[in-house]
């Protein structure tokens, strides 16, 4: 299908009565506060107000999901400024049926439409500007599922959250292939025997499908991503120290062990992990250790504080560690801890 069939089409695919039906209607409300906590239970907590006070608002909101992925439809009845500053835990792709938003993410101020997407990182501020009768539809991944993808491509933790350019342009090659998965779910969706309602297909398309984003839209990781794709053997002291690492990350361990473990000096030491992990090795850890942090603060059973989680996993200066955790995972850690699962 040529790319201007596929954006002519995809607007009344995705907004046709078989995708979007009475069952997965989550609610059509015309009460603001109603609308907010509608929204809010599947996406963040968000400041919402109508642009014109005098104006009456109502709202309509069809919610489906599949796997890690969430696919919704919502349009407001009245022009609206949505403010949820930071996302946190999930990436969000918005695409309009029809009308147009602008959007206000990190540096970057734009007017969002059918053939522009926005494409909105966990960790850049947000605040749009949604026209009235203008939906959208809105997909949400989760943040745990593409750090863990794109670590597993890198080879190694990430040292920095990833961030995307924002705007989604549908009509690059990148961005019209991207349309075409999306097209492709929103059918899955609508046909009972297609073979996304399978578990393992499923899972094989949401890793195509963020595929298509990392190497497909502009981001902060897509040099290491390139040079990660290109094939080399990771030293051996280098893979010993990671193991090393991983299994006693609670311990409290120098540059000089590590060496000694690895059986090398510290400069080559240094020098196989800027080489092969674009990191140091102290980083490396502290990595490690802000993944056991945020591990334990999602799935905590008992009633350890975050101050004892920290402790165990070597952090000693709270402040510090509180601005590392926030600039990894888009939230304080009192805020993962008091939304855990």
């Amino acid at each position: 299908m040529s790319l201007s069939a596929i954006l002519q089409s995809s607007g009344s695919l995705f907004d046709r009565a078989s995708l979007f039906t009475p069952q997965n209607q989550l609610f059509l409300f015309n009460d603001l506060e109603a609308i907010r906590r509608g929204v809010s239970s599947v996406f963040t907590h968000h400041d919402l107000r109508c642009v014109e006070e005098s104006d009456g608002i109502s709202a309509r909101m069809h919610h489906v999901n599949r796997g890690h992925l969430s696919l919704n439809r919502l349009e407001y009845g009245a022009r609206v400024n949505i403010d949820p500053g930071r996302l946190g835990s999930f990436f969000l792709i918005q695409i309009p049926i029809s009308g147009q938003a602008r959007i206000m993410c990190g540096d970057h101020d734009f007017i969002s439409t059918p053939h522009k997407a926005s494409l909105i990182s966990p960790t850049l501020p947000l605040s749009m500007c949604w026209d009235a009768n203008a939906p959208q539809l809105v997909l949400r991944i989760e943040r745990s599922e593409i750090e863990y993808h794109c670590a597993q491509h890198l080879g190694h933790v990430m040292d920095r959250p990833l961030e995307f350019h924002p705007e989604l342009d549908l009509t690059t090659p990148g961005g019209n292939y991207f349309l075409q998965l999306i097209t492709m779910l929103a059918d899955a969706i609508t046909l009972g025997e297609h073979p996304l309602h399978h578990a393992l297909v499923l899972k094989q398309f949401e890793s195509v499908l963020i595929n298509a984003l990392v190497y497909g839209q502009p981001n902060n990781l897509r040099e290491q991503l390139e040079c990660a794709s290109k094939p080399k053997t990771l030293p051996y002291f280098v893979k010993r120290t990671e193991e090393y690492m991983r299994a006693h990350a609670n311990e409290p361990l120098s540059i000089e062990q590590l060496a000694e473990h690895a059986g090398v000096s510290v400069r080559t030491l240094f020098a196989g992990f800027r080489d092969f992990c674009d990191t140091t090795p102290m980083a490396y850890l502290r990595n490690l250790r802000l993944e056991q942090v945020h591990l334990e603060l999602s799935n905590q059973s008992h009633d350890a504080s975050v101050t004892d989680i920290a402790f165990k996993w070597g952090f000693a200066h709270l402040g510090r560690f509180a601005q590392e955790y926030k600039k990894r995972f888009g939230e304080a850690p009192s805020t993962t801890l008091r939304f855990r699962s």
